[in-house]
């Protein structure tokens, strides 16, 4: 990688990178406030709220992101690499208040030892995002393919864990039970999937800008 990537950075440049370090951070916070109500259920329909409103900020940042590469004709990065990174980090964002709202709708009264391990490693996944994306700007191509990485470790070890949750789920004989927990799970599944889309963005940047 040249020595000079980035250096340059113009101020929309500079704004750009902010919007996506703050999308970043914005699903750091979310994925902490879900794994708090999952760790203590009382905390659920307050933290809701929050991730609500987290969730709203992030689509703020998104489209302000989309409107800025708009108009901007040279930008830091590909325009279509900020709008897959852009569009990734917000696709985690909404299935982690998405596994939030269906737990209060569907009035699950307790997690489940998967569930505390899926959020867990949501958890670890965002901040490997923001580490990331931080890392965007300073052009260091190993340290990006290694947070890449990490993020795409935690969306395998959440597919296996997500395996094991939908087979013991249905060792159980509550077929309602089953339909919202299956739910609940697919969800926070999936947004360890677009932790992936993230880890496979910013890796596509790594290997790009070399």
């Amino acid at each position: 990688m040249t020595s000079g990537w980035l250096s340059w950075v113009r101020a929309n440049d500079v704004e750009i990178m902010t919007l996506l370090q703050n999308q970043a951070s914005i699903l750091v916070k979310a994925a902490s406030v879900l794994s708090e109500s999952i760790s203590d259920f009382s905390t659920l329909k307050e933290n809701n709220t929050t991730l609500k409103n987290l969730e709203h900020e992030g689509d703020q940042l998104t489209h302000k992101l989309f409107t800025i590469i708009d108009k901007t004709f040279i930008t830091p990065l590909d325009k279509e690499d900020i709008s897959e990174l852009t569009s990734a980090i917000d696709q985690v964002l909404d299935s982690t208040y998405g596994t939030s709202d269906k737990l209060v709708l569907f009035k699950i009264q307790k997690p489940s030892v998967h569930l505390q391990e899926l959020v867990t490693l949501l958890v670890t996944a965002t901040e490997g995002i923001y580490k990331g994306v931080s890392e965007l700007h300073k052009g260091k191509r190993e340290k990006l393919l290694i947070h890449s990485k990490a993020i795409s470790k935690c969306e395998h070890d959440g597919d296996s864990v997500y395996r094991l949750a939908i087979a013991n789920l249905f060792e159980t004989h509550d077929a309602i039970d089953i339909i919202k927990l299956k739910e609940v799970y697919e969800t926070l599944e999936n947004a360890l999937d677009r932790s992936r889309d993230v880890a496979d963005a910013i890796e596509d940047v790594a290997l790009k800008y070399r």
